[in-house]
């Protein structure tokens, strides 16, 4: 069986998808080596534990390796793989309740040139990043993250969220006018 040339990591996602589908796991290990750190980011920022976001991951691997047979991509793989991780991060969170991080929780840090009062700031406005975030609804915490982050379009956001493109732009202007609401001392 050759869908052409060069190793399985070559391959584009669709190929990978199909091969994956029927039953191959070299292809299955290319596409969850591709997509598993994006996945786990999403996951990590949904549910603010890497615990929980690392049993979402596996959840939505073990999901799209039991359907990869029924994939016809019409969706891009990569979208297909953060639905199914937004949807397996909201089972984890009904199995339990994640707690915001404080700006007390998080360790000082030091930046590279050994000026701890800098790493004192960088970690406080971390904190207050991160107690923003945990804030916001989490459609809003979940398409900025999309955007902000992970540079998705409005259109690929909207296709992972199942919501058209101009939801994915009004909660956008909502998660962006309260971050500023929230963050305004930092400015």
């Amino acid at each position: 069986m050759s869908d052409g040339p060069g190793t399985p990591e070559q391959l584009d996602d669709l190929v990978l998808a199909r091969r994956a589908g029927l039953g191959d796991r070299v292809a299955f290990g290319v596409i969850a080596r591709r997509h598993g750190p994006v996945m786990y980011r999403l996951a990590r920022r949904v549910l603010l534990d890497d615990g929980d976001a690392e049993e979402a991951v596996q959840d939505a691997l073990l999901a799209a390796w039991r359907h990869l047979a029924e994939f016809r991509g019409a969706a891009a793989l990569r979208s297909w793989l953060l639905r199914l991780t937004i949807n397996k991060a909201h089972n984890v969170r009904r199995k339990r309740r994640p707690l915001p991080l404080e700006a007390g929780d998080h360790d000082t840090m030091v930046d590279g040139v050994g000026d701890p009062v800098r790493g004192i700031i960088e970690n406080e406005l971390v904190a207050a990043l991160d107690a923003a975030l945990a804030s916001l609804p989490e459609p809003q915490r979940v398409a900025w993250l999309l955007r902000e982050v992970d540079e998705l379009s409005y259109e690929e956001i909207a296709e992972i969220m199942h919501t058209s493109r101009d939801v994915v732009r009004g909660l956008l202007h909502r998660a962006r006018r309260r971050l500023a609401e929230r963050l305004a001392a930092w400015r």
